[in-house]
């Protein structure tokens, strides 16, 4: 099933009425000028969301809330097809304990590894590319023992440039071109797990923040114009479905920790990553247009910030 046939589907079961600067080389230079628009080099996958809505989950029980989520969604069946290829791309990029809460919660993970394997998916791939030491974050967090304990594959991008990236026309008017993660571009479904926590040179980590950790040359966010890049890498390849960690989070000292930790209890769900990353903001206790990568993705059209004009349903 495509994206198109997922977001339907959601509709109608009610979910629509530094890093490190030049720490790698910069991407290839397009073979066509930049354009002043975003969206020339967009995947087809990445068609404009139909304005749908959220769903909330509350609780302490991350497998639960996933669960009754994701029934909430359609079901994981709505999605995941027997024989598909699923990527998730947690947040696991900072050498902390799952106590400190600068990443996604594993518990979360795992449940969502097995919910997908359940559901006949041939494989779970789980990637992030920690700017630390990818080792020692993969033991540190928790994560590479609780997908393996799953049934899921997990690795680092880190080393693996022409393993794992491929050159891509992004489209945008600063990011015009990139290597971009392979596994996300050749999955059947991909699933974007963000954990809402401070970030020293963005205000928050959120869903669109997330997904700088699938391009290669993170030094060029840098170098050029950090807000607007992480908007043009959402408006290239939208995910199929983003769950915003709500758990818990620092609320300071982001994105390494670690720093003054808050409960909300919370995972959100939605097909609009705008409007995910627009709610988390709200839920920090800020404007979504207080971020300034939301606000231009909203303008580019990746998305709705407006929650007053969105339905958010509890699960």
């Amino acid at each position: 099933m495509d994206r198109r046939d997922f977001l339907r589907m959601a509709a109608l079961a009610g979910l629509g009425a530094a890093l490190l600067p030049g720490c790698a080389p910069a991407p290839a230079k397009p073979s066509t000028p930049p354009r002043a628009d975003v969206g020339a080099g967009r995947e087809a996958a990445a068609a404009p969301p139909p304005g749908g809505g959220l769903v909330v989950s509350e609780g302490a029980d991350p497998a639960e809330m996933l669960a009754r989520g994701l029934a909430a969604l359609g079901g994981i069946g709505a999605l995941v097809k027997p024989g598909a290829t699923v990527v998730l791309k947690p947040n696991f990029s900072v050498p902390r304990t799952p106590e400190e809460a600068a990443t996604t919660n594993i518990t979360l993970v795992g449940a969502l590894v097995r919910t997908c394997l359940a559901a006949g998916a041939k494989t779970v791939k789980v990637i992030d590319y920690p700017f630390t030491n990818p080792v020692i974050c993969l033991e540190k967090t928790g994560m590479k023992t609780a997908v393996a304990a799953a049934g899921g594959q997990i690795y680092t991008l880190n080393g693996g440039r022409d393993k794992y990236f491929k050159p891509v026309q992004m489209g945008g008017r600063v990011l015009a071109a990139a290597e971009y993660s392979k596994d996300v571009l050749e999955a059947d479904v991909f699933i974007n797990m963000p954990i809402l926590k401070h970030h020293n040179g963005t205000t928050l980590t959120l869903g669109m923040k997330n997904l700088m950790g699938l391009v290669w040359d993170r030094g060029y966010f840098h170098r050029t114009d950090l807000q607007r890049c992480i908007a043009e890498t959402a408006a290239f390849k939208r995910p199929h479905l983003t769950i915003l960690d709500a758990l818990r989070g620092i609320t300071d000292n982001g994105p390494m920790g670690p720093g003054p930790i808050r409960e909300y209890n919370q995972l959100v769900f939605g097909t609009d990553p705008v409007a995910v990353d627009a709610y988390g903001a709200k839920l920090f206790g800020l404007k979504p247009g207080d971020v300034e990568y939301i606000r231009i993705a909203a303008e580019l059209g990746v998305g709705s910030m407006d929650l007053d004009k969105m339905p958010v349903r509890k699960a």
